[in-house]
């Protein structure tokens, strides 16, 4: 009698208490530390700690007599997982410019030179959708198309056009739109947008208007603040789902009450979370730092949601902007189990593609314009590179080696391809994500001790 591979013990930060976590059957259970690291040593040959119900622990299968116990158990949730993951929809990411009317302090982007600023030709739509046609035409459920950036949404007569272009193209095909923008010229499209299937609109604000504005400026230096305000008040009204996005680190976290207090102002905080929602995504270096961000401003994940957890309990309005996922351990507070395992954290040319205004094709948001991870053309010709392709095809927990062996892996996917290619693993390679501290915190602020 051992504990499984797959089972972990999660400390909770300033308790006596951890979480025993069981990713392969959805179970947690919250126990004493020193009971929990007991069933640790039971690898050892130690004893099972006084107090706890053997029958529970094994029902619940944290509690396993062999290697052949622990195989079956992955099998049959990497069978759960596969059919999950066979019904999520593949996101296109379509990219109309590599153009932009905001100098953001932080855009990854500027490190690496896309192929033209230019506004994506009628006739390179017209090849995206045959694209489209011939490898996704058929997907059931039906794809999703994101518009991304650069900016897609600036309030000039080609850009407006374009977006009619896809939003006919994709209606026509079953295919909903959402878009990525930076929310400056929103207001002039919130019409257009409220008449298209749009499944989300996604928008940036890092804070009140004396943050927001000094990180992400219009080119001519001048605030962006109020009118994206403006923006989401008017996509609100016109009942067209928002999911507004902070980006978030040492200089701005602080202030996020502020924006907090300004969305609950808007009557935003009380909509359904279908109609509005958020995400707190860190400011991080990819391919490097950009130039105008300091390295001593960015968090690492466990320093981000400790400091989000604490500024939640000055600020309650933070619990009701925001509510991270943890890995799953928000779907255990409101439910009472753990989401199906993830054995695959990155998408990329799996059920994620990214198509570049040049007519280039990638596998994700991180990686399209940058050239060296081009994976073929759609226009002039379609072209695909299997041999570049299959590395990102074929990374999952079970082909990075350090995942093999990793009781977290089933809840950390293991990362981001291109973050660890980034840092020096390789496409293959791990990406590795703090679950165990992430859980602790969790479980503190979700009040499950």
């Amino acid at each position: 009698m051992r504990l499984s591979r797959s089972s972990f013990v999660a400390p909770v930060p300033g308790s006596a208490s951890a979480l025993l976590v069981q990713p392969l059957t959805g179970q947690a259970a919250l126990l004493d530390l020193d009971k929990a690291r007991g069933l640790e040593a039971l690898a050892g040959g130690g004893p099972l700690p006084a107090g706890l119900d053997e029958a529970a622990l094994r029902e619940a299968r944290f509690l396993v007599d062999s290697d052949d116990e622990d195989r079956s158990l992955l099998a049959g949730a990497w069978a759960d997982w596969l059919g999950e993951h066979e019904q999520t929809p593949t996101q296109l990411i379509v990219v109309p410019t590599f153009g932009c009317n905001l100098r953001c302090t932080y855009c990854y982007q500027e490190v690496f030179d896309p192929t033209g600023k230019s506004l994506i030709a009628p006739e390179v739509v017209e090849a995206l959708f045959a694209y489209v046609d011939r490898f996704h035409g058929a997907e059931s459920p039906r794809p999703y198309l994101t518009l991304f950036g650069g900016e897609p949404l600036v309030d000039a007569p080609a850009y407006h056009a374009r977006l009619a272009q896809f939003a006919a193209a994709a209606d026509a095909r079953g295919i909903r739109l959402a878009t990525v923008t930076n929310g400056y010229d929103l207001e002039a499209f919130a019409g257009e947008l409220a008449a298209a299937r749009v499944q989300e609109v996604q928008i940036t604000l890092d804070g009140p208007a004396a943050i927001h504005d000094v990180r992400r400026p219009h080119a001519t230096g001048r605030g962006t603040f109020d009118r994206i305000l403006r923006g989401v008040d008017a996509l609100v009204a016109a009942g067209v789902p928002v999911n507004l996005r902070v980006v978030a680190d040492r200089d701005n976290l602080p202030h996020l009450g502020e924006l907090a207090r300004i969305a609950d102002a808007h009557g935003w905080l009380d909509l359904p979370e279908g109609r509005f929602k958020t995400q707190i995504g860190r400011n991080y270096e990819l391919y490097g730092c950009a130039s105008r961000q300091r390295s001593s401003a960015l968090f690492d994940r466990v320093e981000l949601w400790a400091e989000f957890a604490r500024l939640a309990e000055a600020e309650p309005v933070l619990r009701r902007f925001h509510r991270p996922r943890f890995h799953g351990l928000r779907h255990l507070a409101e439910r009472g189990e753990l989401p199906v395992p993830n054995f695959d954290a990155c998408p990329a040319a799996k059920k994620e593609w990214a198509f570049a205004p040049d007519g280039s094709l990638y596998g994700c948001t991180a990686t399209v314009g940058n050239a060296k991870y081009r994976l073929g053309s759609f226009h002039p010709e379609i072209v695909r590179d299997e041999e570049a392709i299959a590395p990102w095809r074929e990374r999952n927990v079970a082909t990075v080696e350090r995942c093999r062996t990793c009781d977290v892996a089933t809840l950390c996917g293991g990362g981001c391809a291109a973050l660890a290619d980034s840092h020096g693993h390789g496409i293959g390679g791990p990406d590795c994500r703090p679950v165990k501290e992430l859980y602790g915190i969790g479980a503190r602020f979700y009040g499950l001790v």
